[in-house]
């Protein structure tokens, strides 16, 4: 345990944990499978135009775009267009078609549903009524939500451009996925991701190669490999304190004879030092000089006869500011007379439902003022 006292030691053995570590992560890479990719398995219908309002282009956008978003982050968003619901809430209605579809990926329960009632009338009166519903994964967020239905789709609605208004509404949609999740939404893009997901009845995403580990994972293993080092290093430094304490700090042996340098544990101690003698012999003669004058002490007389005085003059007084023996005010005698107490204070002597699944969308609005917070 004497060589773990060294600091140099430690040093090396952190370093050959480090290469330890380096070795057996080389050890255990797996083959190299060429370079990684994803891609989408099965088909899914994300347009169901069936009051005929949108255009061939838009709806390829909405595909294109979904396949992208989809890849990346298994959300989904499905419009569909009809005359009426039947009398059906718009927002019950768009929530029954989330879970009969499964929009949106049974991992993240994330999917988003469109739904233009183009001679329905909304609550507010108005021809024509919209609603967005949204599985449980987006519930914390369908106020948010629901106001970018509002703001993007009402007026292209209102002047019955039904199909500008999905298209505005579905970028804005895809804008705020790809702030949410970090990622970059473009048509048909879809790059190699590490994570897979899982959507309706034989579709999926499915990875091969080996993806490389995002910026965050690469910090979060430095963090833990540091982590363990430093864990390490702790230990190999109690190891040094407890064989230096054994060896130098055993109670009788006085200043330790050899310096020790703390890092974690224990605290510096100084080695003992040579005494010097620094004893001098008296200046001439031997033993102290007698009292001039010799004699007696005779006390002060007048005519041949004691003064009478006392040593102090006076009778027996406490101090000026009233404070004696133990008090905080008063005390032994305190404050002229034999009257303060021994200890007192004052006084004298002794005085004193999701997507994907779940029966429910998470959270809902339509154009007459459907609010956050779902139908079930």
């Amino acid at each position: 345990m004497k060589l773990l006292q060294k600091r140099s030691v430690a040093a090396v053995i952190m370093v050959a944990a480090i290469l330890a570590g380096i070795l057996l992560g080389q050890a255990r890479k797996p083959d190299d499978q060429g370079a990684p990719s994803t891609a989408i398995v099965g088909t899914y219908t994300y347009t169901y135009d069936h009051a005929g309002v949108l255009t061939d282009r838009t709806m390829e956008y909405i595909d294109a775009m979904n396949a992208s978003l989809f890849a990346q982050t298994g959300a989904q968003i499905m419009v569909q267009t009809v005359d009426t619901t039947g009398g059906v809430d718009i927002v019950d209605y768009a929530t029954k078609l989330g879970n009969q579809y499964g929009v949106g990926s049974a991992e993240r329960n994330n999917g988003l549903v469109i739904v233009l009632a183009i001679e329905d009338i909304a609550q507010n009166g108005l021809v024509g009524d919209y609603g967005v519903s949204g599985g449980d994964g987006l519930y914390r967020y369908g106020s948010e939500l629901t106001n970018l239905l509002y703001q993007y789709m009402e007026e292209d609605f209102a002047a019955g451009d039904y199909d500008a208004g999905v298209r505005r509404t579905v970028s804005a949609y895809m804008d705020w996925f790809g702030d949410f999740y970090d990622v970059t939404i473009k048509e048909n893009y879809i790059p190699a991701v590490k994570e897979t997901y899982s959507a309706g009845d034989g579709y999926y995403t499915e990875t091969t190669g080996t993806v490389e580990p995002g910026f965050g994972s690469f910090l979060m293993r430095v963090f833990l490999v540091l982590l363990v080092l430093l864990v390490l290093w702790i230990i190999l430094d109690k190891l040094r304190y407890n064989s230096y304490r054994r060896r130098y700090l055993v109670p009788g042996m006085g200043i330790p004879t050899r310096r020790y340098y703390p890092i974690f544990w224990g605290r510096t101690t100084r080695r003992a030092k040579p005494k010097k003698n620094n004893t001098r012999p008296p200046k001439g003669g031997s033993g102290p000089r007698p009292p001039m004058g010799g004699g007696s002490y005779r006390p002060p007389t007048r005519n041949n006869r004691p003064t009478g005085s006392s040593f102090g003059g006076g009778s027996f007084r406490g101090s000026s500011s009233g404070r004696g023996v133990g008090g905080s005010r008063g005390g032994f005698g305190g404050g002229g007379s034999f009257g303060g107490g021994f200890g007192g204070s004052r006084g004298g002597f002794g005085g004193g439902g999701s997507f994907g699944g779940s029966r429910g969308g998470g959270f809902g609005g339509s154009r007459g003022g459907g609010g956050f917070g779902g139908r079930r």
